[in-house]
């Protein structure tokens, strides 16, 4: 009798990870439309008579499961390739007392624009593979942690495609398939 109880539950656990996890997959593969008029206000605009742009990141923190807001500023450069860059930099980097879901040594080896689409291809480190925890959850923070975040503050890019040193890969550590390009979550965001 225990035998069958303990079938059971695994068989339920299985199915409703299995149900999450398709919901979690559609929902980054399709373009999300619901951001907040009041969240996007200023970020991603070029400071009036200045070489630097307002910019606002994202990150999780321990008191909910969403992104909370932190503002930036950073200087401009001579192409929006740079100013990518240096933002994705930001991002790696962290802030104190907030979560940036990414193991700590990653790098961002190079970009892409590819303007058609919207499409930004962003090359990390192999550290990107190496050092990253298991699990689903951990695999969704970091792929919504980059999108939402390229994606608020830039315009013009509708989605973002990963590759690890050069490569496309099938996953980061065994569960989101990121071969296709993912679209912006913004529900992981939290209003100011």
């Amino acid at each position: 009798m225990n035998k069958k109880i303990l079938y059971s539950l695994i068989g339920l656990a299985l199915v409703f990870f299995f149900s999450s996890l398709i919901i979690f997959i559609k929902s980054g593969k399709e373009p999300q439309n619901n951001q907040s008029s009041s969240l996007k206000d200023q970020a991603g605009q070029p400071l009036p008579g200045s070489s630097r742009m307002k910019v606002k990141a994202f990150f999780f923190v321990e008191s909910t499961r969403f992104m909370v807001p932190v503002d930036y500023e950073i200087e401009l450069s001579s192409t929006r390739e740079e100013n990518y860059h240096k933002f994705i930099d930001l991002l790696l980097k962290g802030e104190e007392n907030y979560i940036a879901p990414v193991p700590e040594g990653v790098e961002l080896r190079t970009l892409y624009l590819i303007e058609k689409p919207g499409m930004l291809v962003l090359d990390f480190t192999e550290e990107l593979i190496q050092k990253f925890p298991a699990g689903t959850a951990s695999e969704l923070e970091f792929i919504y942690f980059m999108v939402n975040n390229i994606c608020y503050n830039f315009s013009e890019i509708k989605k973002v495609k990963f590759l690890i040193a050069g490569n496309e890969i099938q996953t980061i550590s065994g569960h989101i398939d990121i071969e296709q390009p993912f679209y912006p979550n913004f529900r992981y965001f939290k209003d100011e």
